[in-house]
Parts: structure tokens; sequence; C-alpha cells
């Protein structure tokens, strides 16, 4: 240990005796000053009104408030001009969170819900769906509206109760209609008729009584395109859906063939997002994402594509073990609605 000088003595008093905004001079060297100078201007130019908004918003909301200055600037880039000349102003970014209902009794047994009734969502299901509602948290959630059958209204019942929302039932949102095939085994329709695997492979020619994806994009893109011109909807309008009605709203605003809108993969409980700029062309921001490690796994091929055996029946596997998503099965949609 290294001896005190007696000038340290002296030092030492006459730092004590300084305020504490002038003793800390003593121990800054000048290349510390120098480093943290841009700092020290950059913080003196913020306003206190602009320090308390950024303390108190969240991740989730300056993410977002980003996404809309980005739309914004790419607009813009793609020679976009701004609705009066002598002034610039920001366009209005409205949001999309597109949501599919959680697991239901029928993701598990495989069987094609189609419009029925008293489909409910299984345990697996309110998990998913509490799930998405924690990651929605940070967003400022104007809408909740939802399709009124079982499985969607009840995830847009567990989303909605952290905001103190009403959930708008909209019947333009419900699943295909599958007449005939409504109820059954995708195994045993597989089977038992061929209309279903040319239906598969050709979802715009249905057979008589099917809801073909022209008929099902028509009435899911009314409903959008309403709610996009309500002005009690809000910026953030989260829709609660099925497999079929979400991947025809993605191809509708992405230019994708309805033929190839089988092949978007839509989990349960996921989340996609379309960003619609004032004046512009619609964004893309997010597809099946979820909290669920395995989002990115891809589907296993479709029961219709397999040899038929006993072993068709049985729930989708991984690794040994039931899958917690619902077993892929060859409907139109890729999955089960």
């Amino acid at each position: 240990m290294a001896e005190q000088t007696p000038a340290d003595g002296p030092r030492r008093r006459a730092v004590v005796g300084l305020p504490a905004w002038r003793a800390w001079h003593l121990y800054i060297s000048p290349q510390a000053l120098r480093t943290a100078w841009p700092w020290l201007v950059i913080r003196a130019r913020l306003l206190p009104g602009d320090l308390r908004r950024l303390r108190g918003a969240t991740l989730a909301q300056r993410f977002m408030e980003q996404q809309n200055e980005n739309a914004a600037h790419q607009a813009q880039a793609n020679g976009a001009q701004p609705s009066d000349a002598g002034e610039r102003k920001r366009a209005r970014v409205q949001r999309f969170l597109l949501v599919r209902h959680g697991q239901s009794t029928f993701n598990v047994e495989g069987r094609l819900p189609s419009q029925l009734p008293n489909v409910p969502l299984t345990d697996e299901g309110r998990r998913q769906a509490h799930q998405a509602a924690v990651a929605l948290a940070g967003l400022n959630l104007s809408a909740i509206v939802s399709s009124p059958l079982e499985r969607a209204r009840a995830t847009a019942e567990i989303i909605a109760r952290g905001w103190g929302l009403p959930v708008r039932e909209e019947p333009r949102l419900m699943d295909t209609e599958m007449g005939r095939w409504a109820g059954r085994k995708i195994s045993e329709v597989s089977k038992d008729d061929p209309l279903w695997l040319a239906f598969v492979e050709k979802p715009t020619e249905p057979p008589e009584g099917i809801e073909g994806f022209e008929q099902v994009r028509q009435r899911v893109v009314a409903a959008i395109e309403d709610l996009r011109a309500d002005p009690t909807a809000g910026d953030d309008v989260v829709v609660v859906a099925h497999a079929d009605v979400i991947k025809l709203i993605i191809a509708h605003y992405t230019g994708v063939p309805l033929d190839g809108a089988r092949f978007i993969v839509v989990g349960n409980a996921s989340i996609s997002a379309l960003a619609f700029t004032e004046g512009h062309q619609p964004a893309l921001m997010a597809v099946n994402w979820t909290m669920a490690p395995h989002w990115l796994v891809a589907p296993a091929p479709p029961a219709a594509a397999a040899e038929a055996s006993p072993e068709s029946d049985k729930l989708a596997q991984r690794d040994g073990h039931p899958t917690t998503e619902e077993p892929e099965t060859g409907a139109p949609s890729g999955v089960i609605m």
C-alpha cells in the first residue's frame, strides 16, 4: 500500500469541503470529458417532456413508432408525394394484427370444424391464447374483432381482458363452409371422397355445397375494408379468426394467387400483421409469429398425400411425442381451420 504523502491530507480536506457539483471535476480527466461531450450535448437538447415520454414508453410502443416512421419513409422512397405539396405531414398507419384462434378440440381430433358451433378451445388452446395476449400487451390496441365461432370468440375474450375492450363479432370472418365434410376426420374424407383431394389441390374450384377460396376472400376482405373505413376501429385492430381467413387476407393484400394461399402457414394463436399507410400499398410486417420456440418448424406432410394406414388417425408426433400444435391434415389451408 502506498504511503500517504503530507500533501495528500490538505488536498483531501479541500475536496471534502467543496460542493458536490464542483468536486467531481477533480476526478474526471480531460479525455473523459471529451468522450462524454457529445452525449451531454444531446442530453441538453432534449426537453423535459421528451425525456418523460421516452421513460414512459414501452419497448413495443417504441418499436411500433419506428415501424410507422419506416413505413412513411419507404413510401416516400417509392416516389409517393405528400397530399399537400406545401406541407409535409406524417401519413396515418393503421395496423391489423391477425390472430388465429388457439388449439381446439377438432384440431386435436383431426376433424374439419367448418362453421359448426360448440367447438371449444382445449386447455392448450387457452394457454396459447394467453401467450398471444402477453405478446400484444405492449401495444395500444384500439379494437378487437372476432369471428363469432366459439373457438375464435374465446381466444378474443382472453386477449381483450387486459384492455377492457369489448369483443366485436363479425360474421364475415367465419371459417370456410365445408358442407357435407363438416365434422368429419380428414383422414376419412381423404379415403372416401376423391373430390376432397381435388379440392385440396384447387381450392378455388370447390364442389357443390362447399365454399371456395374466392368466396371466402370476398367476404373477409370486405370485412377488413369496412374496419379500415370505420373511425371507431382506431389504428391497432386485432382480428381473431381462422387459418383460411387469415391466409386469404394476407394473400389479397400481398398479391399472392389464391391457389397459392394454402401454402401460407398460420399456426394456432399465431400473430400476423399488416400495416396500411395512408395512400400507399399495404406492408406485411409478420406472418405466423408465436412465442413458442417451434414456430419456424416446417409443417409435417399432409395426411392426404400419405398412404392410407391405421397410423393416419393418430396425432402428429415429433421425436416420438405428440405435438402441442394441431396435426397437419391436408386441408386446403394446409392445416385444420
